[in-house]
């Protein structure tokens, strides 16, 4: 997945005239707004994901039931909540840690460029003589700077945190899997997950316990199922607000190259062997069942590196639309 390109303002290297630095001020109390909604679903998503823990392993990724047959023998079935929802769950879980990657990079260089758009658009009407702005945005600048200054102390290492909480040498679980990564997309909603079961007559994987006749067959009698994971759609609004700190600093690309591609990962198939033959335990169910357990327990440290950045932030997002509304008027 490659991020969507949308338009940027382009303001570097051009002398400071007209409504360059207000438009500069529009796209980054934009992004403000939205990635300040963002951390409060991805705290939330967190938070939701975290409370799968105690039963997510064996329920959602464990090997699937095994149903006797008429005919003698016991089949090996799917694990149909891995086969319709699960997949989900463990993309969803990567891409929360992307997206909180990506937006707490984004918070820290968009909010430092609104103060320097905001300065040069104080200065710009300094010059044609417009007092009455700059001493309004004056009168509200204290109260701002001193929600931002909380924020950037916070910001200074949740952002780090949020990169190291899958790498090599976290102090989280490490996930079971060589080949992942972890990038923007959305989120799953496990407040409404829906999963209806459905009739007995799935196909099995193969023979759990061979029958004692030789010639009796697998017959289609395992149960079936649909599920969905609804997701919060936060795919969009993180790559333009990525596009947005692009925009405002460049050499923030190396930075958040990791996460622009989207989460990938792969994990062993269902089963393996020959004839039809399956293990009860089934090839890779304990790997499927250590990552979804992994990515569920290390959601509440995840959570507590955000939740403390919500309220600074929904503060300093609402005193910059505040002065944004100041300023609206007097254009």
């Amino acid at each position: 997945m490659m991020l969507t390109c949308i338009p940027v303002l382009s303001v570097a290297g051009t002398p400071l005239q007209g409504a360059s630095p207000l438009q500069g001020m529009q796209s980054d109390a934009a992004a403000i707004q939205s990635m300040a909604q963002n951390w409060t679903t991805l705290e939330n998503a967190a938070s939701g994901y975290a409370a799968l823990a105690p039963y997510a392993a064996q329920e959602w990724a464990g090997p699937g039931p095994v149903v006797s047959t008429p005919m003698g023998g016991e089949e090996q079935c799917h694990n149909i909540h891995w086969d319709t929802v699960t997949n989900q769950l463990v993309t969803g879980g990567l891409n929360i840690f992307g997206d909180a990657e990506a937006e707490a990079y984004a918070i820290q260089t968009i909010t430092a460029d609104f103060q320097t758009q905001l300065a040069d658009y104080e200065v710009q009407q300094a010059k044609v003589g417009n007092m009455a702005i700059v001493d309004q945005i004056n009168a509200q600048k204290g109260p701002m700077n001193a929600s931002l200054n909380t924020l950037m102390s916070l910001l200074s290492t949740t952002g780090d945190q949020v990169a190291a909480a899958l790498s090599p040498g976290t102090t989280l679980h490490p996930l079971p899997i060589q080949h992942w990564q972890a990038g923007v997309g959305n989120v799953p909603d496990l407040s409404a997950v829906q999963y209806i079961a459905g009739l007995n007559d799935g196909a099995p994987i193969g023979w759990a316990v061979e029958p004692v006749r030789g010639l009796a067959r697998l017959i289609d009698v395992c149960p079936t199922g649909t599920g969905n994971v609804p997701m919060y759609n936060l795919s969009g609004p993180v790559n333009s607000n990525v596009q947005q700190m692009l925009a405002d600093s460049p050499s923030m690309a190396q930075v958040v190259q990791s996460v622009e591609g989207g989460s990938t990962y792969s994990v062993p198939g269902p089963f393996s062997g020959s004839a039809g033959i399956v293990p009860v335990d089934g090839f890779g169910d304990d790997t499927r069942m250590q990552l979804v357990k992994a990515l569920a327990s290390d959601m509440q440290p995840l959570a507590q590196y955000m939740q403390p950045l919500r309220q600074p932030l929904t503060l300093y997002s609402q005193q910059v639309q505040q002065i944004m509304a100041e300023v609206q008027h007097a254009n």
